[in-house]
Formats: structure tokens, C-alpha cells, sequence
């Protein structure tokens, strides 16, 4: 499978430039940044599970069943339930001015904030939960990868991530304005085909209607 060393070899021949393998790999890891929070086939998470542990009311996104960009709905099975109920999504002062020590109960809120979810109770027990979102492909929020990893942004995202790094590059780097807006053109043409196949994967699905 293709690596981030591939993609950093192949913009360095795209540019005819093989004294630019660092501007290119900030370049490469710049690109990610600006599009890991958006959703495509290949970072999309469904219903992953995971544990809400007892008395932890702050678990860090690194320790979640995945590491979100983005977080969809987050739904936890109480004692006794059948179905899972979902946790209402709140902002950081919604869940601090509704106490100023969390009570420890079963969660029924959450919110993101320094890089943890901050649940608005401590949790009187262990919980399963079901989380679905965007998933970051990172390991850390610096977003770093070594030269052998291939993961999906240097497979199934590689034409996306390979005109953006150009766009920088010819903007920051070479100074060719020209070229940095015929990489953009073309940036924006592998962002809609990568749209597209997630519409045209996802228009199968129909939301219920209660009434």
C-alpha cells in the first residue's frame, strides 16, 4: 500500500525538486490538518463501542473507542435498559454552571473541551457506550506520521492531500501563483469526487419518522 514516503516521492517529482522534502512533508501534514474533520468513506466511524468507567467524568479523545474529528452522537446503555439512550451534546459553561462538583450518577450530558470529553456527571458505574463520527486517522493531536505509515489520507485520500500540499507549496515555497491555482482547481475537483462517493454510498439510508 502506498506510504507517506510514496506521496512525498511523488510531489517531489511532480515539482521536478528533490531539495524540498521537508517544505513537502509540512506541506503533506498541513493538508491533513485542514481536512480531517470533514467527513469521507474512509474516516467514517459507525457505532464503535466503548466504556464510560465509574467515576471518571473527563476521558481524553485519545482514550475514546476512536479519536474524534468530529462527533456525531454518543449513546450509553443504562442498568436494566433495553436500548440505548443518547447523551445531549452541551458547551463547556452549559455543564459547569449546572454544578460546580459533578454528582456521580449515570451521565446524561457531555461536552468537548481541552481535548477530553467532559461528561456532566462521574459515572456511578461502568457504562457501555456507542459512538459515531468522524474519525481522526492521527495518532496525537499534532497530527505526525512516520514515512512508512499508509494510512487511508495517503491511499483513498492521496489525490486530495497531494493538490493541497502542491497549493502550499507553489504559494509558500516556489512562488508560482499560476501553478498554485491550477492545484487549487483541481484540489476542489478530488474533494467533490471524494463527496460524491460518500453521498452515493450513504443515499441508501432513510431516517425514520416518528409521528
Amino acid at each position: 500500500m502506498p506510504t507517506l514516503l510514496d506521496l512525498i516521492a511523488r510531489i517531489g517529482d511532480d515539482l521536478d525538486r528533490i531539495d524540498l522534502n521537508n517544505q513537502i512533508t509540512a506541506a503533506i501534514t498541513d493538508a491533513i490538518k485542514h481536512y480531517e474533520s470533514h467527513r469521507f468513506i474512509f474516516n467514517e466511524a459507525y457505532n464503535i463501542s466503548g466504556t464510560l468507567s465509574s467515576s471518571v467524568g473527563s476521558i481524553a479523545l485519545t482514550s475514546l473507542a476512536f479519536y474524534p474529528a468530529k462527533i456525531d452522537r454518543i449513546r450509553v446503555k443504562y442498568s436494566g435498559a433495553q436500548n440505548y439512550t443518547e447523551l445531549l451534546p452541551r458547551d463547556v459553561d452549559w455543564l459547569m454552571d449546572g454544578q460546580d462538583i459533578k454528582a456521580v450518577c449515570h451521565p446524561l450530558e457531555y461536552c468537548v473541551y481541552a481535548e477530553a470529553l467532559q461528561l456532566d456527571s462521574r459515572p456511578d458505574q461502568n457504562y457501555t457506550y456507542i459512538m459515531d463520527g468522524v474519525r481522526r486517522l492521527s495518532t496525537g493531536s499534532t497530527a505526525s506520521f512516520t514515512v512508512s505509515s499508509s494510512l487511508s489520507w495517503f491511499n483513498e485520500g492521496r489525490l486530495l492531500i497531494r493538490a493541497r500540499a502542491k497549493v502550499d507549496l507553489y504559494t509558500h515555497v516556489i512562488r508560482d501563483f499560476e501553478q498554485a491555482q491550477a492545484m487549487a482547481a483541481i484540489e476542489q475537483r478530488e474533494y467533490r469526487t471524494l463527496k460524491q462517493a460518500l453521498n452515493t454510498r450513504n443515499s441508501g439510508r432513510v431516517r425514520p419518522t416518528e409521528f
